[in-house]
């Protein structure tokens, strides 16, 4: 949920966002079967195997919480303290941060405790009993994550860290249920907060759509439209990716053009995208 800070370079922030993702998840490996890993990490372990330099970097780390696998012990805000991270600020749930030294810059790098909105009671901080009501933020569009997930192995990127760990990771459709749900609020704010909106979020998705193939993507969502517990999210996301992304002009392309220019021709962008949402179901 971070950006990136000024005058630290892009390559080695993402290295020490994954020290700081694997510290995380060995800090909470008791409730690894509750975690899953989300947000751009997600979509970069998705997509290893495609060359798309623009937007190639992770500032943080973002762990979906599924509320019905989480277990009582270690509380989740103690796990994390004796690990070294900090809640960014005591009015803000969820967003932990530990400082770390990049490119001689201390800078906070951020892990983020995310549940989806209906999956859990409470405000902004999910009410996870008996974790503190500050350790996990609430946020629309991550419920698809619980169900649309599979194991992957996270690598360290540094050099003399051989660590590696078998999590769950989101799918390609949760993935785009959850950029369309952010990117919804991100444009429905960008008259008085244009500052929110990122250009990388929709590179994302132009991303999630060169490394996946469209008919594997429309077969799942064809199984997450019919869950119970995420089928009504997933819905909602749907038909905000089609608005966005549906149209050779519409706002989420016009941000991918801005996102990948000089790396993917603009008109290879316009014609991909709308069309991987063309095979995509309608809701």
């Amino acid at each position: 949920m971070s950006r990136r800070p000024e005058g630290i370079g892009a390559e080695h922030l993402t290295v020490v966002a994954r020290r700081v993702l694997l510290d995380g998840l060995c800090a909470l490996k008791a409730h690894l079967g509750a975690i899953t890993v989300v947000g751009a990490q997600a979509v970069h372990l998705r997509t290893s195997h495609i060359e798309l330099a623009s937007g190639a970097y992770t500032s943080d780390g973002d762990l979906a919480l599924d509320p019905e696998r989480l277990v009582d012990e270690p509380l989740l805000e103690e796990a994390l303290r004796l690990a070294g991270f900090e809640l960014i600020a005591g009015n803000q749930p969820g967003l932990w941060s530990r400082p770390e030294i990049v490119d001689g810059i201390e800078t906070r790098v951020e892990l983020d405790l995310l549940v989806g909105s209906t999956l859990a009671a409470g405000g902004r901080g999910a009410r996870l009993r008996p974790h503190d009501k500050m350790s996990a933020r609430k946020v629309p569009g991550l419920e698809t994550a619980v169900v649309d997930r599979s194991p992957l192995t996270i690598t360290s990127l540094e050099t003399g860290d051989d660590r590696s760990m078998t999590v769950h990771v989101a799918g390609p459709a949760s993935l785009f249920v959850a950029k369309a749900h952010k990117l919804k609020d991100r444009f429905d704010d960008q008259a008085t907060r244009p500052d929110r909106l990122s250009a990388k979020d929709a590179g994302d998705v132009y991303r999630l759509m060169a490394g996946t193939k469209p008919a594997d993507v429309a077969a799942n969502f064809g199984t997450l439209l019919a869950d119970p517990r995420v089928g009504d999210v997933t819905a909602t996301g749907l038909q905000y990716l089609r608005r966005q992304f549906g149209g050779t002009n519409t706002p989420g392309v016009r941000l991918a053009v801005e996102a990948l220019a000089g790396t993917v021709p603009e008109t290879r962008i316009r014609a991909l995208v709308p069309a991987y949402i063309g095979v995509l179901p309608h809701v």
